[in-house]
């Protein structure tokens, strides 16, 4: 068991844990949207959790999502019309066709460097533990989340900055498409062993904007869900010494951990986006074709009507209760297989070179990126305690 009311984001922990579980004003509440006007913030799990299986009702939120993240459409000399989505911002044949061609090409791709991968976090990890104190965002969780961009989407460094600037710096979703196109208009001409020269060879029919955007998707999921969940599981277990004791003695734990992890310390706040394709009633709330709707995945997470014990980090309690981390039916998350992966391979490489590590700073100190769609520290300075020093 592990000590259970484990800080982990300020706000979230006093959100969740404040929240009464008859109180209906927390957990659906109308709030305006930038250029999309007034939608509803979805915090109640089994709303959301029917809203993201009801695609016929809810569907995907390319247009509204592109008037609330970047510039209104006529800020451009293109129209809205002209605008390309990634897959998981489409619906219906386009939706299956794109999602079955990026399923084979992903798995086919994690298959064949898996192992690199795994020998990456291990050398990652290595490499930090000879420091005895240092920041795990910039030791561990950013440069794991590199190398498996470098490996799978062949990115490289400046794109990977670009891409954390797009998410913590408010860098306007056009800009990054556009550095992207011109990426992968070099790739078609130069193709590589790599993923995205593999999606273009299983659909041709992909032209170079279609091709950036769905880069754009598996990259910012790789580049900063990774490292946040990586970091945020650190988080937890530093502050949880008998749970580290626990899963060092017993490795068939890690899957539970990882598990938690994503539901306790949720790298996604409110990061998921449908719209009403028909009048809908959501909540107390009737609401038109064409309201946006955003999903408060962390807080999601942590309903108490859903799961009693949900401000409690623990381990321990098994894999039943359905996180929606990486949301949830046909428009769930691509990656959650090599993420699971590599994170696991990221905590059992920490714990077992370790007999015991902490902050080096009080719970409080630490700062969290300030957007409310991901949950991802700035920094994390921890101590370790390496097995067999002295």
């Amino acid at each position: 068991m592990s000590e259970g009311n484990i800080p982990f984001r300020k706000t979230l922990d006093e959100r969740t844990m404040s929240r009464g579980s008859t109180d209906p004003a927390a957990t659906v509440v109308p709030m305006r949207m930038g250029t999309a006007g007034v939608g509803l913030l979805i915090n109640d799990h089994g709303e959301a959790t029917r809203i993201l299986s009801d695609v016929d009702t809810y569907g995907s939120a390319g247009e509204l999502m592109a008037s609330v993240f970047d510039e209104p459409a006529d800020s451009h000399p293109d129209s809205m019309s002209e605008m390309v989505f990634s897959v998981n911002q489409t619906d219906g044949e386009e939706h299956r066709r794109v999602r079955r061609a990026l399923r084979r090409v992903i798995d086919t791709r994690v298959r064949d460097v898996s192992d690199q991968l795994i020998q990456d976090v291990q050398h990652t990890i290595e490499k930090a533990l000879t420091l005895g104190r240092f920041d795990a965002v910039a030791s561990i969780g950013e440069p794991i989340a590199d190398s498996v961009m470098s490996r799978l989407l062949g990115l490289d460094a400046n794109l990977v900055s670009a891409l954390r600037t797009a998410v913590y710096q408010g860098c306007p979703v056009r800009e990054l498409d556009g550095t992207l196109v011109d990426w992968v208009r070099d790739r078609r001409a130069h193709p590589a062993d790599d993923l995205v020269s593999d999606l273009m060879a299983e659909l041709p029919s992909l032209d170079d904007r279609q091709v950036a955007a769905n880069t754009r998707l598996l990259a910012l999921s790789g580049v900063e869900v990774l490292a946040a969940l990586i970091t945020n599981g650190i988080l937890c277990l530093a502050q949880d010494p008998r749970t580290q004791s626990l899963v060092r003695d017993d490795e068939t734990l890690l899957p539970g951990l990882i598990h938690e992890v994503q539901r306790y310390a949720s790298p996604i706040g409110r990061g998921i986006y449908r719209m009403t394709k028909e009048p809908s009633v959501i909540g107390k709330y009737a609401v038109p074709a064409g309201t946006l709707l955003v999903i408060g995945v962390d807080v999601c997470n942590r309903d108490t009507s859903a799961l009693p014990d949900a401000h409690r980090f623990d381990p321990t309690r098994g894999q039943d209760f359905e996180h929606l981390t990486f949301g949830r039916g046909r428009h769930s998350c691509l990656g959650i297989p090599v993420t699971r992966l590599i994170a696991a391979q990221a905590l059992r490489a920490i714990l077992s070179g370790t007999t015991s590590f902490g902050l080096t700073v009080e719970p409080s100190e630490l700062r969290f990126h300030d957007t409310a769609v991901m949950n991802g520290l700035v920094e994390l300075p921890i101590w370790v305690e390496c097995r067999g020093s002295d």
